[in-house]
């Protein structure tokens, strides 16, 4: 009879720990390109700094990268910004403002429902050439590395006009670390008729001062359109602790059509975010740099 409990308990046990087993290996999200995804990895894409969206869309390469990774979010700012550029007596002039997620999302309602007053005109001759768009900057801890990544993702909260060479990186203190992986780039969008399109084709650029890529708008009628890029930084040779970093996140949209050679002309730093120089500073428009930034003890 004792051997018969014996049997059964270890029959119970071991049913339960396969049950326990599978339930955590239980596939929680599949996304649009057909991964399976449990609640860990999801958790962790979550972490280390991925939002909801992005891992929807996310390419299997990218999952793989990323998914049992363990991070921390460690700074995270986002700003919605309007930017205004207009040509008054031979001279350009750009303006920036930092507006509500109220204000930002009232104010493209009110010109998608007058879109004659509200439509951005030519710049070059009088009219205010105007754009909304969602910045974040994020700061990630990687644990299982003891490095940083910096990230900026940008929402166009109404479809810019021009489609151009646009620009985007993130700006970092060069005295306190350097650069630990490449840059990666993605942009994701949705057309009106309700077709999904990305991209990840683009021109990095990686300094001692930060990392961008330029890439190329797509064309034609849009209902969504984001980009993020990011990239990890470790500690700089000789740097045993440092305790406060700055992200310096800048995006910078082309107001005119260029060409590739721009890639040649731009920058980018934690003080200043994009620099852009002679014959292409015209061409972009300006933003307040979206600065994350961490203070503890790294």
């Amino acid at each position: 009879m004792k051997k018969l409990l014996y049997t059964f308990l270890f029959a119970a046990f071991v049913l339960f720990s396969t049950t326990v087993v599978n339930a955590s290996d239980e596939v929680y999200h599949i996304n649009r390109e057909g991964i399976q995804i449990t609640q860990d990895e999801y958790n962790n894409l979550l972490n280390v700094g991925f939002t909801e969206k992005q891992i929807d869309r996310m390419n299997y390469q990218t999952f793989i990268e990323n998914k049992d990774i363990e991070g921390t979010i460690v700074s995270r700012v986002g700003q919605y910004v309007k930017t205004s550029t207009v040509m008054r007596n031979g001279i350009q002039y750009h303006t920036s403002e930092i507006l509500t997620e109220d204000e930002a999302l009232e104010e493209v309602a009110r010109r998608k429902e007058q879109p004659t007053r509200y439509a951005s005109g030519d710049y070059l001759n009088g009219l205010s050439y105007d754009t909304y768009k969602y910045v974040v900057t994020t700061i990630v801890y990687l644990d299982d590395y003891d490095v940083m990544r910096y990230k900026i993702d940008t929402t166009w909260i109404e479809m810019p006009t021009i489609r151009s060479y646009d620009i985007m990186g993130i700006g970092m203190e060069a005295d306190k670390v350097q650069l630990y992986t490449t840059i990666y780039f993605r942009q994701d969008w949705l057309t009106t008729g309700g077709t999904f399109g990305h991209s990840t084709s683009c021109y990095p650029k990686e300094q001692s001062t930060g990392a961008s890529v330029m890439f190329k708008l797509p064309t034609g009628s849009l209902e969504q359109l984001e980009s993020y890029a990011y990239y990890s930084v470790a500690k700089k040779t000789g740097v045993t602790e440092v305790t406060s970093l700055v992200a310096s996140g800048d995006y910078a949209h082309a107001i005119t059509n260029v060409t590739d050679t721009a890639f040649n002309y731009f920058s980018i730093n934690y003080g200043t975010g994009l620099v852009i120089s002679s014959p292409y500073h015209n061409s972009y428009d300006d933003m307040p740099i979206s600065q994350a930034i961490f203070s503890g003890t790294w």
